[in-house]
């Protein structure tokens, strides 16, 4: 391992350094926090506040360095720094996406080592994002880390800006393998970026791996375990606050942390027009005797929104660059648990037709659609090449992966460079396992709660007493005026319900 002393990355046009990772084809001048590591023909920068846990497998051989933190089935805990030795034998890549990767979970990106082929893994959520350019072979977890900022401001892509952020409003991102910047794209959760010809691929789901549905007994079951024990071993290994909403994934978020109260917090921010998350999340602390604060939101000034527009890489305005600094007032908590990909398991994107979606022929224009968003050329062109290569899977599947990669891939994940960097955030929702019964189950069985209760009633049946998404009176529909009197939420509810028009029957 070598190591270079110099000014915080010098040619970048990165503000924030902290959590964050380069790959590059040569040395690179690294702040004095940081680690240089040559690893698969490249050369590895991470911030040194990053585990590195090189990983063997049971007969000795190299598999690869985890850099993050690592939550492994396989030690139900997270990895340490140093070597680490994984109970399976790994003689080809096959093996490392079979046996290894669907029982590893957290926040990280793996590299792979010894005779593997070089290639860049992300978690299952990619929580620990991507982006990379192709003719600089270059890749890091933000557009900032990638581009000096020279070329940050002459790759910017104003047109893409306007067409898919500018024109929506606050909401807006930029989805697919696009981004913001002219010959840099992100890498999306379930694909891995490949270091020999700097291409992303898909590695899961494999063809054929949702021909059958899965037992919604067998599922809910181990779902339910998976989150218990990725809960326990993350409130052991860090200091951790988790949401609490009125909403159901929230439900569920608690509910696999009941083993671990003893050492978790719970928080929910008073935002705007959230009046029902307080009210309900303080009914249900009381009811459950939970350590629960509700935090009052943080303006960002002009300077922390700025930066937040640059870790982001200009790729989406959300609500959270005006808030994100509330974090920081969980100043006794290292560590953040959100319900992200829930709604992955409750046929988000179908709800309105879920018994006949699997029944009818889609295409990259309805996906975009229930996605809400523009049908801008240039999307419609990326996201066909990501819709064709998953020919062959139900259309459901389709539906769930394009929420899960489409949507909480690109929009949410690509704020995590400036997010975790502040409080690291992990998803307890992001595990192989977990996925495999949000998506797996058929629509009908799995609607777009019974999953969910479940699993909610395995792990702690008590927590049905309180209302999901509403109060159980005359307020709910105070609620539902606020949401029909928003003019955004109006245009992408009619995107969505419209996208039936463009299905036919196969």
């Amino acid at each position: 391992m070598a190591r270079l002393d110099a000014a915080p990355f010098p040619d970048r046009a990165a503000p924030v350094i902290d959590y964050q990772v380069v790959v590059s084809p040569e040395p690179m001048a690294v702040p004095s926090t940081y680690r240089l590591t040559e690893i698969a023909g490249v050369w590895l920068a991470t911030d040194e506040k990053l585990r590195l846990s090189a990983l063997c497998d049971q007969a000795g051989r190299r598999i690869g360095l985890a850099v993050g933190f690592t939550y492994s089935e396989f030690h139900d805990a997270f990895l340490p720094a140093g070597d680490v030795v994984l109970p399976v034998d790994v003689e080809s890549i096959d093996d490392l996406e079979l046996k290894v990767l669907p029982r590893l979970a957290g926040l990280f990106v793996l590299m792979t080592d010894g005779d593997l082929p070089a290639r860049l893994y992300m978690d299952h959520g990619g929580s620990f994002p991507i982006v990379f350019s192709p003719a600089d072979r270059r890749a890091a977890s933000s557009p900032a880390l990638l581009l000096n900022e020279a070329d940050y401001k002459a790759r910017f892509r104003a047109d893409l800006h306007e067409a898919l952020i500018g024109r929506e409003g606050s909401g807006g991102w930029i989805s697919g393998t696009l981004t913001a910047h002219r010959g840099v794209f992100r890498v999306l959760p379930n694909h891995y970026l490949d270091l020999s010809t700097w291409s992303a691929h898909r590695f899961w789901p494999r063809p054929g791996d949702f021909a059958e549905w899965r037992g919604f007994d067998a599922s809910v079951a181990s779902a339910a375990k998976a989150l218990t024990d990725f809960s326990a071993a993350a409130n052991e290994t860090f200091k951790v606050a988790a949401t609490l909403t009125a909403g159901f994934d929230s439900r569920l978020l608690l509910a696999g942390c009941r083993t671990s109260l003893d050492r978790c917090d719970f928080f929910t921010l008073e935002a705007p027009n959230a009046e029902m998350d307080v009210d309900v999340s303080r009914m249900i602390a009381q009811r459950f005797g939970l350590r629960h604060r509700v935090l009052p939101l943080r303006q960002a000034d002009e300077t922390e929104m700025a930066i937040w527009d640059r870790m982001v890489g200009d790729c989406m305005v959300e609500a959270p660059r005006r808030t994100h600094t509330t974090l920081r007032d969980l100043t006794d908590r290292d560590a953040m648990f959100t319900g992200m990909y829930g709604e992955v398991g409750r046929c988000r994107l179908y709800r309105q037709d879920l018994a006949q979606i699997n029944d009818a022929k889609i295409d990259a224009r309805f996906v975009i659609d229930r996605l809400t968003l523009p049908a801008n050329p240039e999307l419609l062109e990326n996201v066909g090449a990501w819709f064709a290569a998953l020919a062959g899977q139900p259309n459901s599947v389709i539906l769930d992966l394009a929420f899960h990669e489409l949507k909480f891939g690109s929009w949410a994940m690509g704020q995590r460079p400036i997010t975790n960097s502040i409080k690291l955030n992990f998803l307890p929702f992001s595990q192989r396992a977990v996925l495999e019964a949000f998506i797996g189950v058929a629509p009908a069985e799995k609607g777009t709660g019974q999953l969910f209760w479940g699993m909610i009633n395995t792990l702690w049946p008590e927590l049905a007493e309180v209302p999901v998404n509403k109060y159980g009176d005359l307020r709910d529909h105070l609620t539902l005026w606020k949401k029909i009197s928003n003019p955004n939420r109006v245009r992408r509810f009619l995107r969505d319900r419209l996208a039936r028009k463009t299905v036919t029957q196969a």
